[in-house]
């Protein structure tokens, strides 16, 4: 049960400092364009139902459901209007919960 734990969050941390150096720098790296997807949909994944059970926070549900989205979205065309705002919005609440641990 660690070891998915520590995993998921490792990705996580993957995830998120190469997106961000890659969204700062304005750097295009063909394969990142893939791979970032796939690494923040096995996060998510694995969040919620890594252990087997539900996560106890609302707030790592939340992160969980937001990680698959992010990850399906370049592979699954669905035109939902005002779709990336809904995954900002939710991105916001997930963040307040964790930060609250609600």
């Amino acid at each position: 049960m660690k070891i998915r734990e520590n995993l998921s969050t490792l990705l996580i941390a993957i995830y998120l400092i190469v997106s961000g150096v890659v969204s700062i720098i304005g750097l295009h790296i063909p394969i990142l364009s893939n791979l970032l997807p796939l690494v923040a949909l096995v996060a998510g994944l694995l969040l919620l139902i890594g252990t087997g059970k539900l996560p106890k926070t609302l707030g790592i549900v939340l992160l969980a459901v937001w990680l698959i989205l992010k990850g399906l979205l370049p592979f699954v065309y669905i035109s939902i209007p005002h779709f990336a705002f809904l995954t900002d919005g939710l991105a916001i609440v997930a963040g307040i919960f964790i930060l609250f641990r609600r």
